[in-house]
């Protein structure tokens, strides 16, 4: 897990790149603090640098011997120029150095993120006959492009963020993982181009303007969606998608963006069969074991995020099995288990977390959670995070990474992906009925109503969103705005201006997919949903220099076997996520495996926000005077109703999304 730059001066002229390429990298020290370099191009001239932040043996660290410069010394012209932040954690010698070159110098890489599969990758790479001179997992995804060019993206489980340059193509190849649990984002211009990890990272540059963008905010405020589209909440500033690559041809500064991968899914209707899911869970219990397995590849001290839900209970609960075979020194001497703990008996799910912790007899570390410490860390969250938070379950993720870096570890592995791969969400049973009714499986479908209970939606939900899908495809667009301020209270504290132009992006239906439950799945994972709680999850670790790996979200084996599976045995007789819970019989507590109710990171916002509300005021007084989007004054003049009135759950939630806006505004500009 580490942190990348470049920048691509088309004129050749202008601007010293040393300068610049290393203020970028300074801006993203938090994601590699353990060493850092650079390599600055010409098509004729090749200067590797470092700086006071480099390992000291890392000056002669390539297998190939470059002179180093320190950053500061080199004052000539460069065209292209590329720099690493590292954070070590597959071989930590100064082999393990970024920028890193082939022998010929002439392929360079930059990479954030791990390759889980690298020894399997590297036997295949040394019957090839290439040889390595580190352990670490870059240089097999640098010899992986040698002998595969692009297509090497196939080989590879894992994730990543990363850019090559090959001097022979003269040409830059970019590739994010499949699922975005790393983050790239670039800009470009007729002078020039630049990509980063973080926003942050880009605005360090005097070429790169600052502004925002209405369209996101709108529906980071209305809806609490965040980086729907490749650019985000700020305009010219554009996010590679996850799947993708782009090949930036130096020669003729073409930029151009493709997909790699499809995440394909079965939409057979079929019945359930006991023999057939027993079948499916043999093989899911495979996948999972290998997924975690090699996840626990590491050189550093390995932890846990543990919810006490079912995702984070599996893996912590597989990990300790592979532990008892095979008593791996990353994980110490005792698997270590963090846990968020609010005090809310409705939202604190430590007394679950506690029956994994004793059945497997782990090291057990609480984060405590409280209201009065929220806004003491908002700044500094929202800062790291480069947007505005959602929801306050953030600041509880950000709580935990915290906690680990107090603990010293230096990977976390976590549950994040499993709701959306196996079915977790109540937005899932409206497709699943819809799937049944479509298909005429009245009676597969009257036995899921009968079992019901055992779900975490109910038929409220069910015919509330049936509703909602209706509003969105009967009302016209004229009266959509009339129409949305009686459901969406919190519209009318938007200035007209601000709706207007942003009209088209209201909807009712919000989560509720009328497709296919598998077709709905595959949204989730390819759309912003899983990728956006990707983006917490990567900046919360990052800002403590935790590296957070995902099982559920990254292993393409057990991704594509998943999906291959029909619907039937996803959801059954009410339950969710029905077949990782039967692969999960005797391998986590009884109790926790026929949970019913859904949290996850939850919080008692509502709970919270009451407590800090007089403080929240306080940031919409001061920062919202000059405000053109939202109504301030009508928000203060009826502050105390919308805080004193459950009824109002929403608008709250709304008012917390607005005074991050104007923190991150204040912030960035």
């Amino acid at each position: 897990m580490c942190g990348i730059a470049g920048i691509v001066n088309k004129k050749g002229t202008g601007l010293l790149l040393p300068h610049l390429i290393k203020q970028m990298t300074g801006s993203i020290k938090h994601r590699g603090p353990d060493d850092e370099g650079f390599v600055l191009i010409n098509k004729d001239k090749c200067q590797t640098a470092g700086s006071g932040d480099t390992q000291n043996s890392a000056w002669n660290a390539s297998f190939v011997y470059c002179p180093v410069k320190h950053i500061d010394q080199v004052d000539e012209d460069f065209t292209l120029a590329l720099g690493h932040r590292r954070l070590s954690i597959i071989d930590l010698t100064e082999a393990g150095h970024q920028p890193m070159c082939d022998s010929t110098r002439k392929i360079w890489v930059v990479c954030n993120g791990e390759m889980y599969n690298y020894i399997e990758l590297r036997d295949e790479l040394v019957s090839k006959g290439h040889v390595f001179h580190t352990q670490s997992d870059i240089e097999v995804l640098l010899k992986a492009y040698q002998h595969y060019g692009i297509d090497c993206l196939e080989k590879l489980n894992g994730m990543w963020s990363f850019v090559i340059y090959d001097a022979q193509q003269n040409i830059l190849f970019g590739s994010r993982d499949r699922f975005g649990v790393k983050p790239m984002y670039y800009y470009k211009d007729s002078d020039y181009f630049a990509f980063a990890s973080e926003q942050k990272s880009l605005f360090t540059l005097p070429f790169v303007p600052k502004e925002i963008n209405r369209p996101a905010v709108f529906e980071h405020l209305l809806s609490a969606r965040i980086e729907l589209h490749e650019e985000g909440f700020f305009k010219n500033i554009f996010e590679l998608s996850p799947a993708h690559y782009f090949i930036y041809n130096l020669n003729d500064h073409r930029f151009d963006v493709k997909s790699y991968f499809s995440l394909r899914y079965e939409n057979l209707s079929t019945s359930f069969h006991p023999e057939t899911c027993k079948k499916y869970s043999d093989k899911l219990r495979e996948h999972l074991f290998r997924a975690v397995d090699i996840r626990l590849r590491s050189d550093v001290p390995v932890g846990f995020c543990l919810s006490g839900g079912l995702d984070s209970s599996a893996i912590i609960s597989i990990a300790s099995l592979l532990n008892n075979d095979k008593k791996l020194e990353q994980l110490t001497d005792r698997i270590t288990a963090f846990t968020a703990t609010t005090g809310f008996d409705d939202s604190d799910e430590s007394k679950w977390a506690q029956k994994v912790v004793e059945k497997n007899n782990l090291r057990w570390i609480k984060a405590e959670c409280k209201a009065e410490n929220i806004m003491d860390d908002l700044e500094a969250i929202i800062y790291y995070q480069d947007i505005p938070l959602s929801s306050t379950s953030t600041y509880a993720q950000n709580k935990v990474m915290q906690s680990a870096k107090e603990n010293g570890i230096k990977i976390l592995l976590d549950g994040q992906g499993g709701d959306e791969l196996f079915a977790g969400y109540p937005a899932f049973y409206t497709s699943y009925y819809l799937e049944l009714l479509k298909k005429l499986r009245f009676g597969s479908l009257f036995s899921e109503w009968k079992h019901i209970k055992n779900s975490p939606t109910s038929a409220g939900i069910f015919i509330r969103s049936l509703f909602k899908i209706g509003l969105d495809s009967l009302i016209p667009s004229i009266a959509v705005t009339s129409v949305a301020k009686i459901y969406k209270h919190e519209l009318n504290y938007f200035e007209k201006n601000f709706i207007k132009e942003n009209t088209a992006q209201i909807n009712f239906s919000n989560d509720f997919i009328p497709k296919p439950l598998n077709a709905t799945l595959q949204k989730y994972c390819t759309d912003y949903y899983l990728k956006n709680l990707l983006r917490w999850e990567d900046r919360c670790s990052m800002q403590y220099s935790i590296e957070s790996r995902t099982p559920f979200s990254d292993d393409p084996d057990l991704i594509n076997f998943i999906f291959s599976i029909p619907s039937v045995y996803k959801i059954h007789k009410g339950w969710s996520k029905y077949l990782l819970r039967e692969t999960m019989k005797e391998i986590i507590p009884e109790d926790t495996r026929l949970r019913k109710d859904k949290l996850g990171f939850s919080t008692p916002q509502q709970s919270w926000l009451f407590r800090i509300n007089e403080q929240m005021k306080a940031y919409v007084s001061d920062l919202g005077k000059n405000d053109e989007i939202i109504k301030h004054e009508l928000l203060l003049k009826n502050w105390d109703t919308i805080f004193n009135d459950a009824k109002y759950a929403k608008v709250q939630d709304f008012v917390w999304r607005y005074v991050c806006f104007l923190i991150w505004k204040k912030i960035f500009f």
